[in-house]
């Protein structure tokens, strides 16, 4: 009995692995599938873009790619997009770490009650914000500007930030924070010095989180900026004609706006599989 026990835990075990594998590469098949395809279609001369059945063999051209950053203005557009997320995470991290540390820190009666009025803040729609920072915008002369544009990402920026680093903050063992009180240290120099350090994958990780958000925002960059601030997103939807749609250019620039987004992800790859698991084994 014990034998037959054996063979049906090992096929079940088998069979669980199996339908793990398989469910995984379906995944990867429907999560990569949009991309391969955008990326045949910015490869294709026009004639062959959306020929049925498609040829899956044939002789990419990347002239589209050459053009999208000769042409338009796609390059100031994607140069625009690092600046206003590199200054809108920064911004972010800046305000985020020390309201998450007063809040694990100081034991905020109303801190769960705060926790769930910064994520309810996070989730509210973004054209909330844009009618009334629209007129404010354009009086303090921040209009189509990176920095009003980082700005005002901040509003849904740092409740999700806080949120974040509050929940990397809280495992941190409180006795460690203690200890540097009693050895003369302030509360700025025990965030810099004990809670930074050891919660820095955590912070690594809701920075790219952050960043990712920013960088695919269109709602708040389509009604608050104009020609100087312009971000990929509008960029790529601007191949969108009156008469006709560029296929291939906004295949081409759609491709483009992924990799550096894709790039930051697998370098920091390290840091946020850290920052989502830190504190989940002690």
């Amino acid at each position: 009995m014990s034998r037959f026990s054996g063979i049906s835990r090992r096929g079940r075990k088998r069979f669980e692995l199996t339908v793990a594998w398989g469910v995984t590469i379906i995944a990867i098949v429907l999560t990569l599938f949009p991309l391969y395809w955008l990326f045949l279609i910015s490869t294709k001369k026009p004639v062959d873009a959306f020929k049925s059945p498609p040829d899956l063999i044939y002789v990419p051209d990347f002239s589209k790619y050459f053009e999208i950053w000769t042409e338009g203005d796609f390059a100031a557009s994607f140069f625009n997009s690092v600046i206003v997320v590199g200054m809108g995470v920064f911004l972010a991290i800046l305000i985020a770490a020390p309201a998450a540390y007063a809040i694990v820190r100081f034991r905020i009666r109303a801190g769960r009650w705060l926790g769930l009025w910064l994520l309810l803040a996070y989730a509210l729609p973004e054209f909330l914000f844009v009618i009334p920072m629209f007129v404010l915008y354009q009086e303090l002369g921040i209009f189509d500007t990176h920095f009003g544009l980082a700005l005002i990402y901040q509003v849904f920026a740092v409740p999700f930030a806080v949120w974040l680093i509050s929940a990397f903050f809280s495992e941190v063992p409180r006795e460690l924070g203690d200890a540097a009180r009693v050895d003369g240290a302030t509360e700025r120099q025990s965030l810099l010095r004990v809670y930074l350090p050891l919660a820095a994958p955590g912070i690594a990780a809701t920075a790219i989180l952050v960043g990712i958000v920013m960088w695919n925002e269109v709602t708040i960059a389509l009604s608050l900026t104009f020609d100087d601030a312009r971000t990929v997103p509008i960029a790529v939807a601007g191949y969108r004609g009156f008469a006709a749609l560029k296929w291939q250019e906004m295949a081409a620039a759609s491709v483009t706006s992924i990799v550096p987004m894709l790039v930051f992800a697998l370098v920091a790859q390290r840091y946020l599989v850290k920052g989502l698991t830190f504190g989940a084994v002690k």
